[in-house]
């Protein structure tokens, strides 16, 4: 297996500070750290803003290079960056990354081509990510046959058949498994690589899923990963997998990396060594306490029980009438009862609660559900599956809204998409139904939507809010553009929020937003602000329609 180390990544809160400081004892240590727990590439991503980030790669390739000759990979989709990393080092780097964007074709393929450099090519094209195998396979197929005219040889590629999270898609093993054989059938000198980690993006305990994921994708064609090689209950598990599997001609991978301490236990202490220390430096400091000479130890912490454990227990016992029936449905939503949350709002709204008390308890759920998604007890899973709970409610909401005395007019009209470039939808679809169900009219333009779209959209909604979410670094660019087109057309008092990924108060003047909408709850308090300060300015009996 081919370790590309994944650390080195401006995405990274720790990493960013770092590069903004120039700090280059920091990044000496990360280096040095991949390097000696068995990376045989670094992965070298600024995730800066697109002017300073040529600057950013130099230093870090400049910094790395102090401290080994390891082979870098510069991972950007800046050609100038490219470029300028190509240049500062001191052996040629590998590329990522190329995909079937016309921008990246146009861009980054040149690069490679000219300096004849290994490459990382991704299966997405300007519609995004395909869904199925076959669409992906068509698109390696188009950029091979680029690479090949360009002069570079197969194994020169590494092919990433693009890992999506299980956490939102519970197919997205088997699709991998499935493009990553297809691919190695049809073209057997590539490598295989792939961002190892997203498998398991969102979920609890990652590591274990990660090691679940990659001898299974190793036996389908996987030789190379952009991964942490210090994680190494998953590289033991890579090199078992590989000796296992027939890859490993006689195991020597495996010994080698056991002798060096990159697997199994530390090299010459044997677990028999290793339990007798722990019990004699048990023994001493009990002595040390018995002693006097060493405080006793502070009682162990209660364990914190696990979220509402024992809810459904009560549930059904709540205190009569509407407020102990909307605590019962915030009880459902909070513990994930996806069936009980859809009945029992039914039998609320037919019993004749009042719908707007059904949605501000929905929301008191949310908050508790964002709550322990900060404190660790959830994940992304459990964030989705709450948000696809509260457009159920609003569903069912809405025909009783309009017909009931609780009928209301919108407080306005909020116009949100994910930026060109981005396919990352999560946050965006949470913001999406917080803002619907808090009585805003919402337009989604969906993903990867381009700054077109956006003008178009906005000349007929006529929106008073305009959202532009992206998580990945590239976004950055596309946002500025997008938002200086639509301030450009006759759109009015419109106000502009962005968020997602790295998004900070330096991104938020880069792209000239007004706020940053850290996250749902976020967006719809800046909503209420900017709307509701309009609606009071407003001489009682004026629209603010079209």
């Amino acid at each position: 297996m081919i370790v590309i180390g994944e650390k080195i990544n401006g995405t990274r809160g720790e990493v960013a500070r770092a590069i903004k400081e120039r700090n280059s004892d920091f990044m000496e240590r990360l280096a040095l750290e991949q390097i000696n727990c068995g990376a045989d590439f670094l992965d070298i991503n600024a995730g800066t803003h697109p002017d300073q980030e040529p600057e950013d790669v130099i230093w870090l390739v400049k910094t790395v290079q102090k401290v080994t000759d390891a082979t870098l990979t510069v991972d950007s989709a800046n050609p100038k960056a490219l470029l300028s990393g190509i240049e500062a080092a001191k052996s040629l780097p590998m590329i990522n990354s190329l995909s079937g964007e016309r921008s990246r074709v146009e861009g980054v393929l040149p690069l490679a081509c000219r300096y004849n450099t290994e490459l990382v090519v991704l299966a997405l094209d300007d519609n995004g990510i395909p869904q199925t195998a076959e669409q992906r396979l068509e698109i390696i197929r188009r950029l091979v046959k680029l690479t090949r005219k360009g002069g570079l040889a197969d194994h020169k590629l590494y092919i990433d058949p693009l890992v999506t999270t299980i956490a939102t898609d519970n197919n997205s093993g088997i699709l991998a498994f499935e493009t990553i054989r297809r691919i190695k059938q049809e073209f057997p000198e590539v490598h295989i690589t792939c961002g190892l980690s997203n498998i398991s993006f969102g979920q609890p305990s990652r590591s274990v899923i990660n090691q679940a994921f990659a001898p299974l994708a190793i036996g389908a064609g996987l030789d190379s990963a952009i991964m942490d090689p210090c994680d190494k209950g998953l590289l033991g598990i890579i090199y078992a997998a590989e000796m296992v599997l027939g890859m490993d001609p006689d195991c020597m991978g495996y010994a080698q990396a056991h002798r060096k301490g990159l697997v199994g236990t530390a090299p010459g202490i044997s677990p028999q060594h290793l339990e007798s220390i722990g019990h004699s430096a048990n023994n001493l400091l009990a002595a040390l306490t018995q002693a006097g000479l060493l405080a006793a130890g502070k009682p162990a912490a209660a364990p914190v029980a696990a979220p509402a454990a024992d809810a459904e227990q009560h549930l059904d016992q709540q205190a009569d009438g509407q407020e102990g029936a909307l605590e019962q449905l915030v009880g459902y939503l909070v513990n994930m009862k996806r069936d009980k949350v859809a009945e029992f709002s039914d039998e609320m709204l037919n019993s004749g609660a009042d719908p707007m008390a059904i949605l501000e308890a929905s929301r008191r759920g949310m908050a508790e559900v964002g709550r322990l998604f900060e404190q660790g007890e959830y994940f992304v899973p459990e964030l989705i599956l709450a948000g696809r709970m509260l457009t159920t409610i609003s569903e069912k909401v809405k025909p009783h809204l309009i017909r009931g005395k609780s009928t209301a007019e919108k407080k306005g009209r909020v116009m949100i998409g994910t930026v060109a470039g981005d396919i990352h939808d999560i946050g965006k679809d949470l913001v999406v139904t917080m803002l619907d169900i808090s009585g805003y009219e919402v337009l989604d333009l969906g993903v990867d939507v381009p700054k077109e779209k956006f003008l178009e959209a906005a000349k007929e909604f006529r929106p008073q809010v305009i959202g532009l979410s992206g998580f990945l670094t590239l976004v950055y660019e596309p946002m500025k553009n997008t938002i200086a087109a639509l301030k450009q057309e006759d759109l009015g008092d419109v106000k502009f929020m962005i968020g997602g990924g790295q998004i900070d108060e330096q991104v938020r003047i880069y792209t000239a937003a007004d706020a940053i909408g850290k996250d749902a709850v976020e967006a719809v308090k800046l909503c209420n602000r900017w709307i509701g300060q309009k609606n009071r300015r407003m001489p009682k009996g004026h629209s603010n329609g079209k």
